[in-house]
């Protein structure tokens, strides 16, 4: 009996870690929540408007499609030619990985992976991924800021100051990156210098073991940022669709928990639901964990409480956080091992077709042999 390699290893300790962290999601909220049970969430479905349900999926389908369109057209920026079913599986590699894996980190290198293995050259996906993620950086707090602006009485109505922290640690942890990325951009020497001290000072503290490593890596890192402020000059274009197909895919997002409200209760105001989304979108991401497992469902009960009761609050988050993270991950998985599949095939009968091509060689060779043979004799 052959031992799991590494690799199917460190999956199945992904998806125990996830399955740790839903458990104990389920638990609290059955422990502090009495309403909390399947007649509850049946009786929510009963009631729901078909039309807003299919909607909600087909947010869910946007979200998973509009960020495969934005490395589509960063790549074919770039002079790549991917087809769009190749770069839907970048989103969806992304995805699937980043919702298995501590700290959502596995999401990029999959991606990166697929984008190798279609013929990409490493640079170029490295660059695209890492352009994508300053438009998705980006797009995370232009909704967050439009929410306040639509409703700025909302965050101050809420009853728990853990989630109002929650939401400002949101915004300062995106403004933060965002801030890191545009000083990777512009003010590459000085991030440089300041990030090698830090190093240097960490080393010392007997904290990082292995500077130069650590320095080769920030140095990599600049260096693609500085690739993307040249980008963003030569290429408006491109930037801007980066820009407004990631802010779809966040918006997508958001849409599914108000789809699946107006299912269930059509007077609600869409832009009161938008923004409370909104909020919880801001605040789990926060928390550096797959989907914000925990997060979500905590921000969700005390964000909504503003507009409605705890049943309806509670089979309404079950139902957004079905579509919108374990179904995504689902479908988003399976169209990735479809596409694994189809690799795996395709790579065999390349290899098979190289082999013939050899056979077909040393045939022709050793037929050469015999007839110089014969002419001889």
């Amino acid at each position: 009996m052959t031992k799991p390699n590494k690799q199917i290893k460190r999956q199945l300790l992904n998806i125990l870690f996830l399955v740790i962290l839903v458990g104990i999601t389920v638990v609290v909220l059955v422990l502090s929540n009495r309403e909390l049970n399947f007649e509850t969430v049946l009786g929510f479905l009963r009631k729901c408007d078909p039309w807003w349900m299919a909607a909600a999926f087909l947010a869910m389908i946007g979200f998973v499609t509009f960020e495969g369109m934005s490395l589509h057209f960063i790549l074919h920026g770039l002079g790549e030619k991917p087809k769009l079913r190749s770069s839907i599986v970048f989103s969806t590699a992304d995805i699937y990985y980043s919702a298995i894996t501590p700290s959502a980190s596995g999401g990029q290198p999959a991606s990166a992976y697929y984008m190798v293995k279609d013929g990409i050259a490493a640079g170029k996906a490295s660059f695209a991924l890492v352009f994508n993620l300053i438009a998705y950086t980006t797009a995370i707090i232009v909704i967050g800021i439009v929410a306040f602006c639509v409703r700025p009485t909302f965050f101050g109505a809420l009853d728990s100051w853990f989630a109002q922290l929650l939401i400002v640690l949101g915004f300062v942890v995106q403004s933060l990156l965002l801030s890191f990325f545009v000083a990777c951009m512009f003010c590459g020497r000085a991030v440089l210098k300041l990030g090698n001290g830090i190093i240097s000072l960490l080393n010392k503290m007997k904290i990082v073991k292995k500077p130069e490593k650590w320095r080769n890596r920030l140095a990599e890192e600049v260096a693609k940022f500085k690739d993307c402020r040249s980008a963003i000059r030569e290429k408006p274009l491109m930037s801007l669709a980066n820009f407004s197909f990631n802010l779809l895919q966040r918006v997508c997002h958001v849409l599914i928990s108000c789809f699946v409200c107006l299912a269930a209760a059509p007077s609600a105001n869409f832009w009161d639901l938008f923004v409370l989304q909104a909020f919880v979108l801001v605040g789990y991401n926060s928390i550096p964990l797959p989907g914000g497992v925990g997060a979500f469902e905590f921000l969700y009960l005390h964000i909504y409480g503003i507009a409605f009761g705890d049943a309806f609050i509670l089979a309404a988050m079950m139902i957004t956080r079905v579509i919108s993270y374990y179904l995504c991950m689902i479908l988003s998985g399976v169209y990735t091992l479809v596409y694994h599949a189809h690799l795996v095939k395709k790579m065999g009968k390349k290899i098979a077709e190289e082999g013939k091509e050899g056979e077909n060689t040393n045939e022709i060779g050793e037929s050469t042999d015999e007839k110089g043979a014969g002419e001889q004799e």
